[in-house]
């Protein structure tokens, strides 16, 4: 029978309201839950966000290996190109001064060719081949034609061409005339990779961090570099006791204030590592009594930013201070060329194109920076072809 003693339904509901307390939770035992759950969440979303930066880098390492390839396969064909332009006879007994400013002519003529056809500036497009004296000037090569259209149809439909990202930009029309075996060696780049984040109208190949890759043709700064003193080792001592003072091979000696390399494949020792452009040895630097300027090889220069978006480099882009920049450098502090030089250019002053040209610090603090020198702890993320992790 049912029973209806007065204290059923009570019994009852105490028995609900243990039930209750046996299978529910205090708020206490909700927020320990909760802040678990927040730190295991806080915990996956840093590990994704880490996992997506090192994607991001191993795709930046892939890109610059492969434009690495393409660029130094141009290089070396630039290097061994015979040269458009035919200088007049020196005649059946020409003087050592005649023969000097020749070599020096066709060093000038060797290095133009590579300005023109693997630009890294709007100047290196715009500028017309150099002028030597008699009017002997090089044939303007077909890429250098070709760049210049490209550059002219944006200007025709309302762009202007600006210094922000030239180097990218300039990397992206030299890889637009280039093969990789059968295809174009933009090809290797997803459509995503290829942008204009300036909006110059000119496109850049973007990196993993969807900024652009930076490129300088010549880049002798990102090898170790001379302090304040401007001489390798400690200045005027012969730090390792090769009977020369100040050369190359003194390169961040200890005691010195030489900056150290950021390069693993671009040696400053002039004497183990000789200018690739210069096989006549004809640089006039060479023969000076500074063997801290003596001109040694060097390579492109491929750089992504990194993770931080900051090059941390000289001479990316417009800044610092190289906008409407021109490879001309004055010989010396006179302003006085060698005779050889003077005899070879017609100019009592300047050095046409020189890859090694130096510009002054503009915070006025002694230093003098070449492109692609570290101007401060920004680049040390960068992932450049020069660095031996992208080059087994």
């Amino acid at each position: 029978m049912p029973n209806y003693s007065p204290n059923s339904n009570q019994d009852q509901a105490l028995g609900t309201s243990a039930l209750r307390q046996v299978v529910g939770f205090t708020l206490t035992e909700l927020l320990v839950v909760m802040a678990i759950i927040s730190l295991l969440s806080a915990a996956i979303l840093v590990a994704l966000t880490e996992l997506q930066a090192t994607t991001k880098v191993r795709r930046c390492q892939q890109q610059i290996k492969k434009i690495d390839q393409l660029i130094m396969r141009r290089w070396d064909e630039l290097l061994h190109k015979p040269l458009a332009i035919q200088f007049n006879s020196l005649g059946p007994t020409p003087s050592p001064l005649n023969i000097n400013a020749r070599k020096l002519q066709i060093l000038i003529a060797r290095r133009e060719l590579l300005r023109l056809e693997m630009p890294d500036r709007i100047t290196d497009i715009a500028d017309n081949p150099v002028v030597f004296p008699g009017g002997f000037q090089m044939q303007l090569p077909a890429t250098t034609a070709t760049f210049r259209r490209k550059a002219a149809y944006n200007a025709a439909i309302g762009n202007t061409w600006n210094e922000q990202n030239q180097g990218a930009e300039c990397l992206y029309l030299i890889l637009s005339v280039m093969q990789d075996r059968d295809s174009s060696a933009l090809d290797f780049f997803f459509p995503g990779e290829i942008g204009d984040t300036d909006d110059d109208g000119m496109l850049e190949i973007l990196d993993g961090f969807n900024q652009p890759i930076g490129f300088l043709r010549w880049a002798p700064g990102i090898s170790a570099r001379t302090g304040i003193d401007l001489r390798w080792g400690v200045a005027n001592t012969d730090d390792d006791n090769d009977g020369t003072d100040d050369n190359g091979s003194e390169a961040t000696f200890l005691g010195s204030d030489d900056y150290r390399s950021f390069s693993d494949i671009q040696k400053v020792n002039a004497a183990d590592s000789p200018d690739a452009t210069d096989m006549g040895a004809a640089d006039y630097r060479l023969f000076d009594t500074n063997p801290s300027n003596d001109p040694f090889n060097l390579f492109p220069l491929i750089m992504s930013a990194g993770r931080d978006g900051s090059f941390g480099t000289y001479g990316f882009g417009a800044n610092p201070g190289v906008a409407g920049f021109r490879y001309k450098s004055t010989v010396d502090a006179t302003g006085t060329a060698p005779q050889a030089l003077q005899t070879a250019t017609g100019s009592a002053s300047a050095f046409p194109y020189d890859p090694y040209v130096e510009h002054a610090d503009s915070n006025a603090e002694g230093f003098f920076y070449t492109f692609g020198a570290f101007v401060h702890d920004g680049m040390t993320d960068n992932i450049s072809n020069q660095q031996i992790e992208v080059n087994p």
